[in-house]
């Protein structure tokens, strides 16, 4: 009995992963993705009512509708996020969270477009603020979409990085809380900049070399993969900035930029703060 009804939910499962894989693939868009989950699910409940007076295949068929619906109900969001046809990255003139520290920040301006008319209006109004212009697939739609669910369940990644920041650093510091506090700041990727310009703060080391500097951190300083890499490299250079230190775990993107662009830019990458550190002591004394 238990492992018929086990059966029951595999089939269900395999059966819903079949049309998510051929909607990854863009074989079947969103509407039809979730037509063919509504239909299966009225096929299963009239199935219910048909075999109602059967104890045994009743209870089967139960645990696919339960199952399904489930699985439906999650999917169903995608109606919200299929609106956007394309990602347009901006230029965004990078900062420092300390001033005259040489610890650059590297800020990216996502637009979303709807339609011809908007595309053309960006491409017109911001040609030449314009990085990277992506069209959007299933594939991104469904991960935005999920990474939006998530974000529900646990705070949000600048509250996160703004607690391993001050963690790391072992006290807060009014500049960098100001930071934290405008409204255009999001995800994690300035943490280990934020650290590197608190310790300047303190007087930990010298800067006197602009550098740009992404990648999150946790609570004892290990850094981690940043989005937008492509972006943030195109942003560096354009600056004029001659150096950049990046995640380790970005380093292969990072090769693969550096090929397609053929950017002037001096990246290293770093898998914690000290690292972080040393290469900047170590500019600083060669250059």
């Amino acid at each position: 009995m238990i492992k018929s009804s086990i059966i029951a939910g595999i089939l269900t499962i395999i059966f819903y992963l079949v049309f998510l894989f051929l909607y990854l693939q863009d074989v079947i868009g969103e509407l039809m993705f979730l037509c063919v989950l509504f239909i299966g699910l009225m096929v299963l409940l009239l199935s219910l009512f048909v075999f109602r007076k059967k104890c045994g295949k009743k209870r089967y068929i139960s645990i696919a509708v339960i199952v399904l619906f489930l699985l439906f109900c999650y999917e169903f969001l995608l109606l919200g996020f299929t609106t956007p046809t394309h990602l347009v990255n901006l230029y965004v003139e990078p900062t420092e969270a300390i001033e005259d520290s040489g610890i650059f920040l590297l800020p990216v301006q996502v637009i979303t477009i709807r339609n011809k008319k908007e595309f053309e209006e960006i491409l017109t109004t911001r040609k030449e603020d314009v990085l990277t212009i992506t069209k959007l697939n299933n594939r991104m739609i469904y991960g935005n979409k999920n990474r939006v669910i998530l974000s529900w369940f646990q705070t949000t990644l600048i509250e996160e990085s703004e607690n391993n920041v001050k963690k790391y650093l072992g006290q807060e510091d009014e500049r960098l809380n100001n930071f934290f506090n405008r409204e255009q700041i999001s995800g994690d990727s300035a943490g280990l900049n934020l650290v590197l310009s608190g310790l300047y703060k303190r007087g930990k080391f010298i800067n006197e070399i602009p550098i740009a500097v992404t990648g999150a951190i946790n609570e004892k300083g290990d850094v981690f993969s940043v989005d937008y890499i492509k972006e943030k490299i195109q942003t560096t250079e354009r600056s004029g900035i001659s150096f950049m230190i990046v995640p380790s775990e970005n380093a292969e993107e990072v090769a693969k930029v550096q090929n397609e662009l053929k950017t002037n830019v001096e990246i290293f990458d770093v898998s914690s703060v000290d690292e972080a550190l040393q290469i900047i002591n170590d500019l600083n004394e060669k250059y």
